[in-house]
């Protein structure tokens, strides 16, 4: 996996154009200093959006790979699971370093004695199942791990160059603002290489990574989105695992902006266009307030690499980004999923195919949970309706398709997060999905 360390961007950056305070303390060597003229210029600009273009290329593959697992195996692995009626439980483990799915199957069968007999016929049917397929369930339960932690290390990383992208743009709109002011440049230019040159680098990295961080942005959402509803797939939803589905089904089919090329831009109009929509982005991050915090701990403290590195430390990064907490808790929390739902599509973009899926998913849950509020027997019009089909799915009134696979899933009703309205839809995604490559590309080798 690619990863981009904070501390070692930060540190590489001073050898870079944008890096400002170590390049002050060593003016005499200008970064890529092989190099001059044309060369140099493109050379420079190159050199830096290869960084994140290498970030992004890494995310799609890797996500890409889980997503087919889960898709061509996952699904199915966990309605296998949940069929079992051994409570299973998806979390991120306490390090935050890997998904886990706990689940715990006894090793002997054990009776109560306030257990009627009929309690007693459910536990042997329980106990007996699930030591049938113990090593079946083993071998998919390490698949999933893999396919989630997959997911989880892509966050991460992505997660972390979005937050460094942010200090890379501080670091270029103070640059800009010094070059403007006429004040003396970080480093003397090298042969053949004008002022207005490396303005100009500067102003189109500037709107380079905001480019950048809006596509890793749309990678981030469906890591997110598809993770939250694996997750809701436990013991504490019972929700159903073709839900998963509908979710990879938008990611497939919601394409991300195109890349960016790695090369200078050279048509004028092309050029003049991205600097005018630097000078606007400038222009907002110069008034924002997290700028100006920025700015003043910089000065204050520039005067020293290693106070500087701990000051962005406390400021930003992974394991003190917002979002990444807000993730962390989305599948780590003990509440209602539906909270949990809410808040991934607060941080999926709007209007792309993942938020519009995600909303969906809202409203339907909620009119599902007023439907079920007010069923006086809901677990005996799910138990005869299981009785007369095989799918374990309830339509319920028409407007939301429940799980009933099992006691446990007909208890958990009102915990559930729904996707379908009905199972004509539930069909019809099946259909889509298995035309898309996440089912008809290659299991990753693992």
């Amino acid at each position: 996996m690619t990863t981009l360390s904070r501390r070692g961007l930060l540190i590489g950056a001073a050898t870079l154009p944008w890096g400002v305070a170590a390049c002050q303390q060593q003016r005499a060597q200008a970064p890529l200093a092989h190099l001059y003229g044309k060369q140099w210029v493109h050379g420079a600009y190159s050199y830096f959006a290869r960084t994140y273009a290498d970030i992004q290329q890494g995310a799609e593959q890797r996500s890409g790979e889980a997503y087919r697992v889960l898709a061509q195996k996952g699904v199915t692995a966990l309605s296998a699971l949940q069929s079992r009626q051994v409570p299973f439980y998806i979390r991120v483990t306490e390090g935050g370093e890997r998904f886990l799915i706990d689940r715990q199957v006894p090793e002997r069968l054990t009776f109560t004695a306030d257990m009627n007999e009929e309690q007693r016929q459910e536990a042997t049917f329980a106990w007996k199942l699930a030591r049938d397929h113990i090593q079946t369930d083993y071998v998919e339960i390490t698949r999933l791990d893999k396919a989630l932690t997959g997911l989880l290390s892509e966050l991460r990383s992505v997660r972390n160059a979005q937050e460094e992208g942010r200090l890379a743009q501080y670091k270029l709109v103070r640059q800009l603002g010094d070059i403007e002011a006429g004040g003396a440049l970080p480093f003397q230019l090298p042969y053949k290489v004008h002022r207005d040159d490396y303005r100009i680098v500067l102003y189109l990295l500037l709107e380079r990574l905001h480019s950048d961080r809006k596509r890793l942005r749309r990678i981030e959402s469906g890591i997110i989105s598809v993770g939250l509803v694996a997750r809701a797939t436990d013991a504490n939803s019972a929700s159903l695992a073709q839900n998963i589905q509908k979710v990879l089904l938008a990611v497939a089919n919601d394409p991300l902006p195109p890349a960016e090329s790695l090369e200078l831009p050279e048509e004028p109009d092309d050029r003049h266009e991205k600097i005018a929509r630097a000078k606007s982005l400038r222009d907002h991050i110069v008034k924002s307030k997290p700028y100006q915090n920025w700015l003043a701990a910089q000065k204050e403290r520039e005067d020293e690499i290693g106070k500087l590195l701990g000051v962005l430390d406390q400021m930003t990064g992974l394991h003190t980004s917002r979002i990444y907490r807000t993730v962390m808790h989305i599948w780590n929390g003990r509440g209602d999923y539906l909270s949990y739902l809410k808040l991934a599509a607060s941080l999926v973009p709007a209007q792309s195919g993942i938020d519009s899926v995600l909303q969906s998913a809202i409203e339907t849950t909620e009119k599902a949970r007023k439907v079920i509020a007010t069923a006086e027997k809901i677990e005996g019009i799910a138990k005869e309706v299981k009785d007369e089909a095989d799918s374990g799915e309830l339509e319920l009134e028409g407007q939301a398709l429940i799980n009933v696979a099992t006691k446990r899933a007909r208890g958990e009703v009102d915990k559930q997060l729904v996707f379908y309205r009905d199972k004509a839809e539930q069909t019809a995604v099946d259909k889509a999905l298995g035309a898309t490559k996440l089912m008809q590309g290659p299991l990753p080798a693992w």
